[in-house]
């Protein structure tokens, strides 16, 4: 007769969790990552938004006579300095996806489009003084995003609550004017802003 306690056996046992990308970080919490992609987030887009030295706040007139491209363009070195939302997605197809919907769309005047990758490359650039942040912090952390610059400038809060609506799959909606006013408070014109949205590099 075996005497070994079986009890423990018997007990229900919790289903294994599926695999994520994040889980290929190395020792880090789930709580933990979901920390560093959300302060990763907000400071890409604080960076993004603030850019240069300061913003110019447009009438959408100004802007609708500028030559402007057709379809999203690679945000790369861009310095976007117009009132812009941005649209954090969790993979390069579903901001492709975005970006395709919102072209020729009548509320945007241009759009600006950054891959994970291209996200995780700036974040490496920007805190490239601060090894334990670039250690603890992967790739999967960073959003892909569609940055968009409306016609209206002045209705930056309301076509964020729209684009909620409208892509419900977005890890975040953020009305960059709200960056904005935080560090240089609201209505702060920058002259070295140009009529297509941007400063001139």
């Amino acid at each position: 007769m075996n005497d070994r306690d079986t009890s423990a056996d018997n007990e229900p046992k919790s289903p294994e969790a599926p695999a994520s990308p994040s889980a290929a970080l190395p020792h880090q919490s789930r709580a933990g990552r979901w920390y560093r992609l959300a302060t990763a987030a907000f400071v890409l887009a604080a960076v993004a938004v603030l850019g240069g030295s300061g913003w110019w706040l447009f009438d959408g007139r100004a802007i609708d006579g500028y030559a402007l491209p057709d379809g999203a363009i690679p945000l790369g070195t861009h310095e976007v300095c117009a009132g812009t939302v941005t649209v954090s997605l969790k993979t390069d197809a579903e901001m492709t996806a975005v970006a395709r919907t919102l072209r020729g769309d009548p509320r945007v005047l241009r759009s600006y489009t950054e891959t994970q990758q291209e996200a995780y490359a700036r974040f490496r650039r920007i805190f490239a003084n601060q090894p334990q942040l670039l250690e603890t912090t992967g790739p999967d952390a960073m959003p892909a995003s569609v940055i968009v610059v409306p016609k209206d400038q002045n209705a930056t809060a309301g076509i964020a609550g729209q684009f909620r609506v409208q892509f419900p799959a977005a890890r975040k909606v953020s009305d960059d004017n709200e960056v904005r006013s935080r560090f240089a408070g609201p209505g702060y014109r920058d002259p070295n802003c140009l009529p297509n949205g941007e400063h001139s590099r």
